[in-house]
């Protein structure tokens, strides 16, 4: 085992000392602005390699240790009353394994479900080059922005990013979408205004002209030759040059067949994750510059066959600066919203499991530790009802820590405070959002 892993560090020194050839080799004769270009290409594709290796490496050791999941459907979206699609739509079971190490960010920024908009106009709080409309599915309250025409599609509320942060939102196609229909393109940069707009439409380019900085990431849910699987492509754009990219095939979360699917992006300064189905695909070690500034979130996507359109909803943008270790040990008080439940419900969703692991890990580094859970919930409904959900969730969370992380039921007290202590105003989805929350406080 050892030996092992040694050889491969062994490759990525070699690699290093092969590139560096490459480099010198490729970069001659080419101007200051074109080196800086080849320079950061060489160093993110060396990077990326190295640390696939590494992991490989590591994985190597663990894949004794670990067992394999199936992962149920997550059941498909009924159809849409405006534009029908086939009663095929739906969700397979899938293997995969590795565990999701997806953590939400604990402060929520934005969330968007469009519940105030009227169906049939575009969503207040965005803007378009093209057009878009809110519309429903049928047998489902949800609401969903479709995509309907060619452009981008801009969040307006977002004026700043924050250097942590986590995206998430589902995301929806039509059965009948083919490899023909041209993908989405989901953008994180940097725009100095409105005008800039017009630069992130991907089939509209003028060539060395664009001024992008930024990122972009692509989804189509079929590959050529009638594959019944999706792809994924990136972009790293920095000054109007595009210095990095790639391409991966044969993605089964998300195609023809499994058709709905949880997008998860994760930034932790430089770099950058991409979940879909809680399965990653990309993990970009050097996505941004240290210190990038990036104020933009956006959709873009070119023409379709009619009714082959995309449709995103229930979209969550958190920050992700908190340090639970810190806020617990050092000012005795941590509270998260990145430990989510369903709706009216005191059951745990899946993507909370990272954070109930941070929480975990805590106290089991610090043996004397003891901790009150408190729930608290937003102002819909009863207040006794929420009194007694609140109290509920803040259980849920204590059996999770003691039933899978083996934490002594004699360190966790709950207790819950319904909707008597917003910490936002309840008028908001946003303010909601951050009012559902639950805290740990050290005793």
């Amino acid at each position: 085992m050892k030996t092992h892993i040694t050889n491969q560090y062994l490759w990525v020194i070699a690699l290093l000392l092969c590139a560096g050839n490459v480099h010198a080799q490729f970069v001659k004769g080419l101007g200051d602005k074109a080196k800086k270009a080849a320079e950061r290409t060489v160093e993110r594709r060396v990077e990326r390699e190295s640390s696939k290796k590494t992991d490989q490496a590591i994985d190597s050791i663990f894949s004794g240790k670990k067992n394999k999941k199936k992962e149920k459907s997550t059941g498909n979206i009924p159809e849409n009353k405006n534009n029908p699609v086939s009663n095929t739509d739906q969700q397979n079971p899938d293997k995969i394994n590795s565990n999701p190490d997806f953590e939400p960010g604990s402060k929520v920024l934005f969330v968007e479900n469009f519940t105030d908009d009227k169906e049939g106009d575009l969503p207040v709080n965005w803007n378009t080059t093209g057009s878009a409309k809110v519309t429903r599915m049928a047998g489902s309250d949800a609401k969903w922005m479709e995509l309907s025409s060619p452009g981008v599609f801009i969040w307006d509320k977002v004026k700043n990013l924050p250097e942590n942060f986590t995206l998430e939102f589902d995301l929806y196609v039509p059965s009948t979408f083919s490899y023909y229909d041209y993908p989405l393109w989901i953008v994180i940069g940097n725009m100095k205004n409105k005008r800039e707009l017009m630069i992130w439409e991907k089939y509209k380019e003028k060539r060395g002209k664009e001024k992008r900085n930024g990122l972009l990431l692509m989804l189509h849910p079929q590959e050529e030759g009638g594959k019944k699987s999706g792809y994924s492509e990136y972009e790293i754009w920095e000054n109007s040059e595009k210095i990095a990219f790639n391409k991966i095939k044969s993605l089964n979360r998300f195609n023809v067949n499994n058709n709905k699917v949880k997008v998860q992006i994760w930034k932790q300064k430089q770099r950058l994750r991409m979940y879909m189905g809680e399965q990653k695909i990309w993990d970009l070690p050097q996505a941004f510059e240290s210190g990038q500034v990036l104020n933009t979130l956006l959709f873009s996507r070119y023409e379709a066959k009619d009714g082959n359109y995309f449709y995103i909803s229930n979209v969550r943008l958190a920050s992700s600066d908190d340090d639970a270790r810190s806020k617990i040990l050092n000012e005795g008080r941590y509270s998260t919203n990145a430990i989510l439940f369903s709706t009216n419900s005191s059951a745990i969703q899946p993507s909370s499991d990272a954070t109930l692991q941070e929480i975990a890990a805590i106290l089991k580094e610090n043996p004397s530790l003891k901790l009150t859970i408190i729930g608290h919930t937003d102002n819909a409904g009863q207040k006794e009802n929420n009194l007694a959900l609140s109290k509920q969730r803040a259980a849920s969370v204590k059996n999770e820590l003691t039933k899978k992380y083996g934490i002594a039921t004699d360190r966790l007290i709950t207790d819950g405070k319904g909707d008597t202590e917003a910490v936002s105003d309840n008028t908001t989805p946003e303010g909601k959002a951050q009012n559902r929350r639950v805290e740990f406080l050290r005793n």
